[in-house]
């Protein structure tokens, strides 16, 4: 059977070209639709979405975030959980006003510290798939948004040396640095934040980048490691003024 599915697969001769060629047919014909039936499948398609939306909603309101409010020390208002995140250990978690997270989420911690905290600011966004390894303290101050994709781990989770890997030894203490992330600032798509790093207000991550040092505020930051690109993007984007034209205290006035 293997050797007659190569020599389809391969066309080695008439009869398995047109056998071949009969078998992709088949994954590419699409059942005809007349054009008087395509409004009404437009609304089917818009009802379709409609009802998985709704259903989300009533999954996230009735079920998803009380159970996620119950797991938390705090957490602010019109909070929206639209996946129940998967917490493992013993985290603390502050939750501000606010925060949208649109997919799943992970927060572990580890046996190593007695209050592992993760601090989520005000106006925080998370995409889907973003992990929390928190075994010290990971802190998104307001108006982070986050990516998909994207790994926080404030420790190793493993000792460097090697012997005490293998008798099994937790990492050691003074080895769990805390990351702070400052306000409004940007992390992109499939980032990992390493420990102990502090990254600035309105600072922006690019995607698949890993940080592994500070980011200073209003800068981007890109690659593996991350390296800062653009200093300060307040004086790159900056508007230049109009030639002739000057600010009146009553407006704007041209000269």
């Amino acid at each position: 059977m293997r050797k007659f599915l190569l020599k389809v697969r391969r066309a080695e001769a008439p009869f398995y070209a047109r056998l071949k060629g009969l078998i992709l047919a088949f994954f590419y014909v699409r059942l005809p639709v007349p054009r008087f039936a395509l409004p009404l499948l437009r609304f089917l398609y818009e009802f379709h979405l409609a009802a998985r939306a709704l259903l989300r909603r009533a999954y996230s309101f009735f079920y998803a975030e009380p159970l996620f409010r119950g797991r938390c020390e705090q957490m602010g208002k019109r909070v929206e959980v639209v996946c129940l995140p998967i917490v493992e250990g013993h985290t603390r978690i502050y939750i501000g006003n606010d925060v949208k997270i649109w997919g799943k989420i992970g927060i572990t911690s580890g046996r190593i510290l007695d209050n592992p905290t993760l601090r989520l600011g005000n106006r925080v966004t998370l995409g889907h798939q973003v992990q929390f390894t928190v075994n010290r303290e990971i802190v998104l101050e307001d108006a982070v948004h986050v990516a998909s994709h994207v790994t926080f781990a404030d420790t190793d989770g493993h000792p460097r040396d090697p012997w005490l890997r293998e008798a099994g030894f937790a990492a050691p203490a003074e080895d769990i640095r805390p990351i702070h992330v400052g306000r409004n600032a940007w992390i992109g798509h499939d980032s990992t934040i390493q420990k102990g790093v502090t990254i600035g207000e309105s600072a922006i991550v690019g995607a698949n980048s890993t940080v592994m040092t500070d980011i200073p505020a209003f800068a981007v930051a890109m690659g593996s490691p991350a390296r800062v690109v653009i200093k300060d993007v307040r004086q790159r984007y900056q508007q230049p003024e109009a030639e002739g034209v000057t600010e009146g205290s009553q407006g704007v006035t041209k000269s």
